[in-house]
């Protein structure tokens, strides 16, 4: 009875990433988690004095306050007024997900799903490629993207580059050619994707981990995959070559530089336009859409009757124009906060938590992460902060108990 707990816990845990591709995404999992925290706290089966729960608590606050805020002068309060009534729920959230783990949940059970899943989504977009489709008749977007079981979300590359620093630790028990193979493949499908931010997370997360770990040797033994990878790509896929090809030369002039970022450039001059209006509060959480066209510079690629943008393509300037700096002054506590926790309770060094690394990835400056608080993606990012702050507490207690 115990082991089934476990697997159905671990299963269901681990389907805020899994269950992405399938209609919904983790939206079912995130509702159960809410309802069983309800059901521990009110039974007292969790602390509400956890101070992991304490903790969560006050870095959604930091979201929370700002978005409140916002709400005088937003251009939307009906999509303000959601996101404000429902970001509390992840307080509960919060508290079932931490339960599961120090109940019920296996470690590495954990990280062996999620390895399954991503070199099932690997295959599947290999499959994909060769044959047109993919296992479940899915065709490649644009007739040459590929994604996979995603269908039509370029979301197979992004949650590929996200996971790997907790994919790497997992191979770290395997040899290198292990760790080398899945890179290489992830480079592969990443770049048959034409998400070309994805591949920056992807070197971002290489990165760190050849820092951090010191395995400098894998630098020489990565690069020339990953060039290998560019051609083979380009070979297979004009998305592919065009979007490779951005990254051959410097562009010039802010035409250029847009067109290389596929119109971010206007995205994101719309975006400081909204912060120098309203630099306090922001034009009101979740309505970046409903602000735009008033904010946007004439000749702007976007425009919400024929070429309407969803958001502003990255959670940093999305706050700030959307939350003015209330919302930038939140975020920075949130940082020094993640930051001041982790340095104060390791010892060792904390930059080898896997999960500290994707939230780096998540918030690195030069990157197009989705926006935030989108119901598909904010689960994601709600588990990796608490399995981070799960991660410190108990090396902080491992390290109580050493020295008594």
């Amino acid at each position: 009875m115990n082991s089934l707990k476990t697997y159905l816990s671990t299963a269901l845990v681990s389907s805020i990433i899994w269950a992405q591709p399938f209609a919904g995404g983790p939206r079912v999992t995130t509702a159960i988690l809410m309802l069983l925290g309800l059901f521990v706290l009110a039974k007292k089966l969790f602390p509400i004095a956890d101070l992991r729960l304490k903790k969560f608590t006050i870095l959604l606050a930091l979201f929370w306050l700002p978005a409140l805020f916002s709400l005088i002068g937003s251009y939307d309060h009906q999509a303000s007024l959601k996101l404000i009534i429902a970001l509390p729920f992840f307080i509960p959230f919060a508290a079932g997900l931490l339960y599961l783990v120090d109940n019920h949940i296996d470690k590495k059970l954990l990280l062996n799903t999620l390895l399954v899943a991503c070199l099932f989504w690997i295959a599947d977009g290999l499959f994909q490629l060769i044959i047109g489709h993919d296992l479940f008749g899915i065709p490649p977007r644009d007739g040459e993207r590929i994604v996979g079981p995603f269908a039509y979300h370029l979301r197979l590359s992004l949650f590929l580059a996200i996971t790997l620093p907790l994919i790497l630790n997992k191979l770290e028990s395997f040899k290198w050619p292990w760790q080398l193979g899945y890179v290489a493949f992830v480079s592969f499908i990443i770049m048959l994707s034409g998400v070309r931010t994805d591949l920056l997370t992807t070197l971002i997360a290489l990165g760190l981990y050849i820092v951090i770990q010191k395995r400098v040797k894998l630098t020489l033994m990565i690069l020339p995959l990953v060039f290998i990878g560019g051609i083979l790509a380009s070979h297979y896929s004009g998305i592919a070559e065009s979007k490779l090809k951005t990254f051959s030369g410097v562009p010039h002039g802010y035409s250029q530089w847009n067109l290389a970022s596929s119109y971010r450039l206007d995205v994101w001059l719309t975006a400081w336009n909204m912060y120098s209006a309203h630099p306090i509060i922001g034009v009101g959480t979740q309505a970046f859409t409903a602000a735009y066209d008033e904010y946007k510079t004439p000749d702007n690629f976007f425009n919400q009757k024929t070429n309407p943008i969803s958001h502003a393509h990255h959670p940093m300037i999305s706050i700030a124009a959307e939350t003015g700096s209330i919302g930038l002054l939140g975020l920075l506590t949130f940082i020094c906060l993640i930051y001041q926790w982790g340095a104060k309770n390791l010892n060792k060094n904390m930059w080898k938590i896997p999960w500290l690394q994707i939230l780096i990835l998540i918030f690195f400056p030069i990157q197009s992460m989705p926006i935030l608080f989108s119901f598909w993606w904010f689960p994601v990012v709600a588990m990796t902060i608490l399995y981070y702050l799960a991660e410190i507490e108990a090396k902080k207690t491992l390290t109580e108990a050493g020295s008594s």
